[in-house]
């Protein structure tokens, strides 16, 4: 299974007809996918002339299909998606269809041989398709599921679902008459109230989708820091309509508009250099976490079977100095948590106590965590562990407010991309890998984990906390003060402390 994998944006037709157009083209390009689906059940017009408008990339959208083209299919073919023919066997490819009333007739066509499965993988998009409650079983039950299972048997080829009434970052095996079908979320991400919201995901020929979900909010104007929802609107009034402009704009003149104070002007002209030069800016004097010696920081991150862990199965440590990394893994007996925690600790304090540890958001999650399973399950240590300098790189940039960072988030690996770290790609999410320990818990199957995968996934995210830590170490310091010329122009620098 060698095919790439495929890079679709499912973006609702919500945040397609909501979206100002600079927000959608900016979202598009820094999407970069192979295709843009729009998973809604019912037609969406609007957005899907929006989203042809904003990109150049293939938007999938069947319930404006007209007669005889309720399923859609589509793979790579030179090296872009496009639609190709029910007798071709690509290696991956994606069918979608109108809704889960037509994949009985799917089936069909696979059973007669009028249409040819792929080689390695199918991943098929069901708009409509979610999970119901059986009120008198009070068990979930897949729509559709008669219906995906005969045409699961049908293909032969692997197939995995992505279900548009299910939110990206929703997964599960589901179990039907003896057949096993994957089933992804591809609908909108949820949490985020009244935003409009998407995700990319990563498709792979081993089955697995990867979400990265996204905001509305984080494109266009708005993925300025200072730039709310009215402020971006009153800049549109003043004609200025992307990040570009502001950069251009000098601040006395984005101060000049109604609501914005000077120091906001300055932070948001200073954020749209940082988004385009992706080099992040120190806004302050304050110096960054301190070590005991000339030595730098250790990157620590640890994996849990989910947000209220029950155990704590790995931790990984890369050490810049000598270019090293140490993890530790519980791959057989998941209800011992004591000892991965107490192998850990033996290591680090015969080798490591007197280096300074740092993290990522590790003050919310990794410490917290890490010392309360030391307390239950190695308290010997509990006092050594304590004497350790620990440090969290997210809360001195971004909550304590000592630097820009040119991620269009704050998540560690798109800051991390946008510094130049080229991660190892596994396709993985911390979801992801919760989920996968969680089925090996409850199976005792070691099998069912890619180990080698997993361990990647942790030292990537070291390594790429290093790559940040070094970028802002070397970062210019400045004050956020315009230095734009009255007339615009580029940025010729803010000054100096």
């Amino acid at each position: 299974m060698s095919e790439e994998p495929l890079e679709l944006l499912s973006l609702p037709g919500h945040a397609g007809r909501t979206l100002a157009r600079s927000a959608l083209t900016d979202a598009v390009e820094h999407a970069d996918p192979d295709g843009v689906w729009i998973p809604d059940a019912s037609p969406e017009p609007r957005a899907y002339a929006a989203v042809r408008d904003a990109g150049s990339v293939p938007v999938v959208h069947p319930q404006l299909g007209r007669t005889g083209e309720q399923t859609v299919r589509h793979a790579r073919a030179d090296g872009e998606l496009t639609r190709v023919d029910a007798d071709r066997a690509p290696a991956l490819d994606v069918l979608t269809v109108q809704s889960p009333a037509m994949l009985d007739g799917l089936a069909g066509s696979f059973e007669t041989g009028a249409r040819t499965a792929a080689t390695d993988r199918t991943f098929l998009v069901v708009p409509g398709l979610g999970v119901e409650t059986d009120a008198t079983t009070l068990s979930a039950v897949l729509t559709a599921g008669d219906e995906l299972t005969r045409l699961q048997r049908a293909t032969e080829t692997p197939l995995t679902v992505l279900a548009g009434e299910l939110p990206a970052g929703y997964r599960h095996d589901w179990m039907l008459d003896g057949v096993t079908v994957p089933v992804y979320g591809c609908g909108p991400p949820s949490g985020y109230g009244e935003t409009p919201t998407f995700a990319t995901l990563r498709c792979t020929a081993a089955g697995t989708v990867a979400p990265t979900p996204m905001r509305g909010d984080q494109f266009g104007l708005r993925a300025l820091a200072g730039i709310g929802a009215t402020t971006a609107t009153r800049l549109r009034e003043r004609g200025i309509d992307a990040r570009g402009e502001v950069r251009e704009t000098p601040v006395r003149e984005l101060a000049d508009v109604s609501g914005v104070s000077r120091a906001n002007a300055e932070r948001m002209h200073a954020h749209a250099e940082v988004l385009q030069s992706g080099t992040p800016l120190r806004l302050s004097n304050e110096t960054l976490p301190v070590t005991r010696d000339e030595r730098p920081p250790v990157c620590l991150d640890i994996e849990t079977d989910g947000l209220s862990p029950t155990v704590i199965w790995q931790l990984g440590v890369y050490d810049p100095h000598d270019d090293s990394y140490q993890s530790f893994i519980e791959r057989e007996t998941p209800d011992e948590p004591g000892r991965i925690i107490e192998a850990f600790l033996d290591w680090f304090l015969a080798t490591h106590a007197d280096r300074t540890v740092l993290t990522w958001n590790g003050y919310r999650f990794d410490y917290p965590e890490l010392e309360r399973f030391i307390d239950k399950h190695a308290p010997h240590y509990a006092d050594a562990w304590a004497d350790v300098w620990t440090y969290d790189l997210y809360k001195w940039a971004v909550r304590d407010g000592n630097a820009l960072l040119p991620g269009r988030t704050n998540k560690l690996d798109d800051v991390a991309s946008r510094v130049g770290f080229d991660g190892a790609d596994t396709g993985l999410t911390g979801a992801q890998t919760a989920a996968a320990y969680q089925q090996f818990m409850r199976t005792g199957d070691p099998s069912l984990l890619d180990w080698e995968r997993h361990e990647r996934y942790c030292e990537d995210d070291c390594r790429a906390l290093w790559r940040v830590y070094a970028a802002i170490r070397d970062a210019d310091r400045r004050a956020t003060t315009d230095t734009v010329t009255d007339t615009g122009g580029t940025q010729a620098g803010l000054g100096d402390f």
